[in-house]
């Protein structure tokens, strides 16, 4: 008991990290050290720091980008981040590692027990894969078609790319994929295809079982479904999917940017839960159901203003989104976290102290300590 006593003190002073405090537990979140011999209170912290991770509590998240792993400043490193965070997913350069990334990547996976993802938009086979002057199509063995012969090549096609990506995953030492899903934003095509839209039956079988190779291929390697302990995640349009590959994410990642309040979450909400009725009930969806807010819009602001709650309090967005609750048959149910995109755009924000104001802030309402 005693040890227990002492997990759920150190689990309240992690999400409180950012706070002034004299407690020995409250290790500053920007704290690098070198050295960590004999230092038992930085070991103690470090270790109750992953085991409250491990522990399924909302989390906090982000897509952060200009990832460098070095320089004075900690805003281009993971061990920048806050150490609070639970998941952060990388945007743009980071499939070109080196020495200096590959250590700061595993300093924030090893110490602070945070996942990193990463991930890109995908419509249609071969997208940021196919090597530089080669054909997708004939690369990665797509003939286009609707008979019988065509559509096992699509399939094998479709194969051979989820697992390369699932290998690059794996050669990088990333925690899982981040599948950027936005078909009915321009992004469409041979994978990628809104499943609720107008299509014939037939179009629309093709196009599933598309998806389906897709996500079952990745699904052996990442996710829920694999056994892994790798994450794979749909962000964008999760309501959007093929119903019965629900069960293959960990996370419905949805940008809910500019929203208006809480009436705004419920309705993406139930969209989501209607989307999945038959295959995923309502609460695995809430368990599911991370919502975002646009940093290259909001970081100063902590996100959109006069967001409205459903007892007519207004608030920053992203502050809204840490306090809104998803609610089915009037039960309140738990939901997996809150997020920004470009989230390093909050390192700093004028007028306020620390790194992540509004970030911080977000973890600290999902997560209040422990008393």
């Amino acid at each position: 008991m005693k040890n227990i006593k002492r997990w759920a003190l150190a689990a309240g002073a992690v999400v409180a990290l950012g706070a002034s405090s004299c407690s020995k537990w409250t290790e500053p979140t920007q704290y690098k050290p070198t050295d960590l011999s004999g230092n038992t209170t930085t070991e103690d912290y470090y270790a109750n720091l992953r085991a409250w991770k491990a522990t399924g509590a909302p989390t906090g998240f982000g897509w952060f980008a200009g990832w460098t792993g070095e320089g004075a400043s900690m805003k281009t490193q993971l061990m920048g981040l806050p150490d609070s965070l639970g998941l952060v997913s990388l945007w743009g350069d980071w499939k070109n590692m080196n020495d200096l990334k590959r250590a700061d990547l595993k300093a924030v996976q090893t110490l602070k027990g945070t996942k990193v993802i990463a991930g890109f938009i995908i419509d249609n086979v071969g997208v940021q894969m196919t090597p530089a002057g080669q054909d997708a199509a004939k690369y990665w063995g797509w003939e286009d078609g609707t008979s019988a012969e065509a559509l096992a090549k699509q399939k094998a096609a479709i194969q051979k790319y989820a697992n390369a990506i699932c290998d690059l995953i794996d050669s990088l030492g990333l925690d899982g994929f981040d599948f950027d899903f936005e078909p009915s934003y321009g992004h469409s095509g041979n994978i990628a295809f809104n499943y609720n839209a107008n299509y014939s039956t037939a179009g629309k079988k093709i196009k599933a079982d598309n998806m389906k190779a897709f996500i079952e291929t990745l699904g052996k390697r990442l996710g829920p479904q694999s056994g892994t302990g790798r994450i794979l995640t749909v962000n964008g349009e999760p309501q959007s999917m093929v119903p019965e590959l629900g069960k293959y994410f960990d996370y419905f990642i949805v940008q809910a940017y500019d929203s208006s309040g809480d009436a705004d979450l419920d309705r993406r909400f139930q969209s989501t839960v209607r989307n999945y009725a038959g295959h995923l009930p309502a609460t695995e969806v809430a368990r599911k159901y991370l919502v975002t807010e646009n940093y290259e819009k909001y970081a100063s602001t902590g996100g959109a203003p006069n967001y409205r709650d459903r007892y007519g309090n207004t608030m920053a967005s992203v502050e809204g989104m840490a306090r809104w609750m998803p609610i089915v048959d009037g039960k309140v149910l738990q939901k997996a976290g809150v997020g920004t995109y470009h989230m390093e755009y909050e390192y700093t924000v004028s007028g306020q102290p620390g790194t992540y104001p509004a970030l911080r802030r977000a973890i600290r309402i999902m997560n209040p300590p422990v008393k």
